[in-house]
Parts: structure tokens; C-alpha cells; sequence
């Protein structure tokens, strides 16, 4: 019996001091972790002009003193460093977990197809950082060619265009047949593109086809294509 008492103080006694001694400490502050707002941002920047973007940080607490963190570019980016002007680090002020990445952009060496800008945070000792944010630089242009046109060359129609989105449109016929298939078109930047049409919905013949908006006139060219058929067929639109 007394064997037995020894053994459950013996055991207690252990407990107690493996907690008291061996515990992990539940007082320890987490190492701080800071991360973009968001993993993929887009700015549009005017043609000929410039755009703006205000990109947030956080981090996992505050701190009684301001924070500094580094930024980089990634290698991967394909925006010209003409093109952007970010800052080499953002701060978090005092009394906040947030802090606010000014940057500014100018349409320059920016493609119609436009470019990507990857910001990165520099390691920092004692924290951990989140991923990578990927920053779209699209190139803002209005496009208006809705209205009525004549075909300069080949048939001579007059057809209409009519807007289907922001950018896209429908041609209410091409200068190559005498019955009307119409056609669609996207415009960025005076860039045209021809992206489908009945031909190639009913008929099963591929359409493509690029082209220009000349800026001063509204005059549209289209080099076209439709499988089996024709190929870079020139189309010239005049604007009525």
C-alpha cells in the first residue's frame, strides 16, 4: 500500500515539473509575416498618358515603432523600368499592421498586348514574407468605330459596324462576296483583329485577319483571310 502512495506522488511530482520546466512558453510572440493584398493587380494606363495604382501590405501586428520593408522586381517582369516608378520600400507606420504602395506608370514601351510587373519582398530576418504580386500594365485607349461605312476597293459595299462590347464589333459584311457575311472584329489601341464570324460559325472555314484605324481619318484596313478561300485579302473601310 505504502508502494503504492510512493508511486502516485512519484508521478505527480514529474507532471508538475515537466510543466513547470519543459512546457513551451505560451507567452512568445509568432515571428511576423507580411504579404501583398492581393497576388494580381491591373492598372490601366491612358494611351499616351499615364495611370496609378495604390497597393496595400499587411502585416500579422502592429508594433509601437514604424516598419520599413524592401521591395524588388522580379527578373520575370516584362514592363520596361520606363514604363513604372515604384518605390525600394514601403512602410507601415506606427500603431498599424498596413501600409500603402504608391506607384505611378507612363504609357511607355508598353505593348497593345501589355505587360507584367512582379514585385517581390526583399527577405527580412526574423519574418517571413508572402508571395510574389503580378501587376497587369494594359494600355487604355477608347475605341468608337460603331457606324456606317463604304468598302474602298473590292465590292464597294456600304456596310455597318456595330459595337459589342467595349472594344469589339461586328462588320456587317466583307468586300469579297456578293452575299453578306458578317464578321468580328476586336480594336485596342487602332490595332484590329479579326476574331470570328458567320463564315466560319456556319461553314466551318476559318477567318482571321489584322488590321489599322488610321487615328486622323477613322479609315479602317484589313488585311483578311478565310480558309480555302482567300488569303490577307485587303478590305479598306471609309467611315460616312
Amino acid at each position: 500500500m505504502k508502494k503504492s502512495i510512493f508511486l502516485v506522488i512519484a508521478v505527480v511530482l514529474g507532471l508538475a515539473n515537466y510543466n513547470c520546466e519543459e512546457a513551451p512558453s505560451l507567452t512568445q510572440s509568432p515571428a511576423e509575416f507580411v504579404s501583398f493584398e492581393a497576388e494580381s493587380a491591373k492598372v490601366l494606363v491612358q494611351l499616351n498618358g499615364t495611370g496609378s495604382l495604390d497597393l496595400k501590405v499587411f502585416s500579422t501586428y502592429t508594433s509601437n515603432s514604424a516598419r520599413t520593408f524592401d521591395l524588388a522586381i522580379d527578373e520575370a517582369s516584362t514592363a520596361s523600368p520606363a514604363s513604372y516608378n515604384v518605390p525600394a520600400t514601403v512602410e507601415i507606420p506606427a500603431g498599424s499592421n498596413e501600409g500603402v504602395i504608391n506607384m505611378t506608370f507612363t504609357d511607355t514601351e508598353i505593348s497593345n498586348s501589355g505587360e507584367t510587373l512582379i514585385l517581390n519582398f526583399q527577405p527580412v530576418d526574423g519574418s517571413f514574407v508572402g508571395s510574389s504580386t503580378t501587376i497587369d500594365l494594359v494600355r487604355d485607349c477608347p475605341s468608337n468605330l460603331e457606324g456606317n461605312y463604304v468598302y474602298t476597293n473590292g465590292t464597294g459595299k456600304a456596310v455597318t459596324i456595330t459595337r459589342t462590347g467595349a472594344t469589339t464589333y461586328t462588320v456587317s459584311a466583307d468586300n469579297a462576296f456578293g452575299t453578306d457575311y458578317p464578321f468580328n472584329i476586336s480594336d485596342t489601341c487602332n490595332e484590329i483583329l479579326v476574331t470570328g464570324g458567320v463564315i466560319e460559325d456556319n461553314f466551318g472555314l476559318a477567318v482571321s485577319g489584322t488590321g489599322t484605324v488610321d487615328a486622323n481619318t477613322g479609315t479602317i484596313t484589313i488585311s483578311y483571310t478565310v480558309e480555302n478561300q482567300f488569303t490577307d485579302r485587303e478590305m479598306i473601310l471609309e467611315k460616312q
